[in-house]
């Protein structure tokens, strides 16, 4: 799969995984955004931000891990296994 095609993809399952569990998603649209997805919370209304990272792993099976293009500021990481189209959410402290 290209590259671009599987963070678009891995944004889609993103998208699916935040909807099933209640939240109205928005997407971003600026391609090298800092944010990928706001999830609002119906009930209080409260915003969360993500940038959504595909799962990569090493040649030796160890998992390479992913920090937010912009740290410190609140926005999490969804990583995306996107062979098996499951959602992790790492969350971040907001820091300022």
């Amino acid at each position: 799969m290209i590259k671009k095609n599987k963070g678009c993809y891995a944004e889609n399952i993103a998208v699916c995984y935040l909807q099933e569990k209640g939240y109205f998603v928005f997407k971003g649209c600026q391609t090298q955004s800092a944010i990928d997805l706001i999830a609002v919370d119906p009930e209080s209304f409260e915003a969360q931000y993500f940038d959504v990272k595909t799962l990569s792993r090493r040649k030796d099976g160890s998992q390479i891990y992913r920090v937010p293009r912009i740290r410190n500021k609140g926005i999490h990481i969804i990583l995306v296994d996107i062979s098996t189209k499951i959602c992790k959410i790492v969350y971040y402290d907001k820091k300022d």
